[in-house]
């Protein structure tokens, strides 16, 4: 017979056998753990790309509090796209207004071309004073002070009728000016009679008695002194020392100079000659005041090729 010692222990082996296994146990538990684990995990990651993506669509349409902390500014909202224009509309994109001032840029730009021409005028006008008053005449090569500009020069009379018109007639008045001072020089160097020492000299001879027939000179002096003389010709001057005696060509022209009686007909055309000078000093310098006086002008009347619009 078993005693109850023996039999305590054999009930304690028949319930250790029925008792799982610690391996079995612990691998029953870790598979339920990894099970839950993953669907946790995946469970996370859903939630985390939801965030990502609700917080990136947020941050495209508002600015970083860390910009705003700097004193960035918001970024603009996108402008929304225009409707094209429609037909009744395109029709009036050149309103009378923009016509206007589109027909007023040629004339200003023209207005702007032509006011240097002026006040170049006004410097010429004023030399052909100056010269007239010193010389009565104007000569020849100086005739281009009538022509500041080879082109514009022309179409100031488009644009200032009354000054081209006047200036022209002073540009014929200096040309009548020195045709009658060629007729008149000519006429006193056939009368005058001179020594043939002095032949040599007639031509300068004429020209002094025209400087002093026009009023514009002594025309001729010989002065001497103890040491020499002086012999002075429309205002060149040459000086002799060492009391050096007149030359004999010099004397000579001195002599016939101061003998010659002008005729008639020499002295009408210097009385002529005078008023017209006159006249032409108090035109030119008239004139240099006008053409000042329109260089300044705002606006540009009349018309011409260069103030049509294209």
């Amino acid at each position: 017979m078993l005693t109850n010692r023996d039999r305590r222990r054999f009930e304690r082996v028949a319930a250790r056998a029925k008792r799982p296994s610690g391996r079995a146990s612990v691998t029953a538990m870790l598979g339920r753990l990894s099970t839950r684990s993953l669907l946790v995990g995946l469970t996370l990651v859903a939630v985390a790309v939801g965030l990502g993506g609700f917080y990136a669509s947020r941050s495209a349409l508002e600015p970083r509090n860390a910009d705003l902390a700097l004193g960035g500014r918001p970024t603009a909202a996108p402008e929304p796209v225009q409707e094209p224009a429609r037909p009744a509309e395109t029709k009036q994109a050149n309103p009378p207004e923009t016509q206007e001032a589109k027909a007023t840029d040629p004339r200003q730009a023209h207005l702007r071309q032509l006011q240097p021409v002026l006040r170049t005028d006004a410097d010429r006008m004023s030399q052909v004073a100056r010269r007239v008053r010193a010389e009565g005449r104007l000569p020849v090569e100086l005739r281009s002070l009538f022509t500041s500009h080879r082109v514009l020069s022309a179409d100031l009379h488009n644009h200032y009728p009354e000054y081209s018109e006047a200036k022209e007639r002073l540009r014929k008045s200096v040309t009548e000016q020195e045709e009658e001072f060629q007729q008149t020089i000519q006429l006193v160097t056939t009368k005058l009679a001179l020594a043939p020492v002095a032949e040599p000299r007639r031509s300068e001879v004429a020209w002094a008695l025209l400087e002093k027939c026009l009023a514009r000179g002594p025309g001729m002096t010989l002065t001497t002194r103890p040491d020499g003389y002086q012999y002075t010709v429309r205002g060149r001057t040459q000086r002799y020392s060492g009391g050096a005696a007149v030359a004999e060509d010099e004397g000579a022209a001195f002599a016939a100079f101061t003998s010659f009686m002008p005729e008639p007909e020499v002295v009408g055309h210097c009385d002529a000659m005078k008023k017209r000078a006159a006249g032409i000093v108090a035109n030119a310098e008239k004139l240099s005041a006008d053409a000042l006086v329109l260089a300044e002008q705002p606006t540009l009347s009349g018309e011409c090729k260069y103030t049509k619009p294209d």
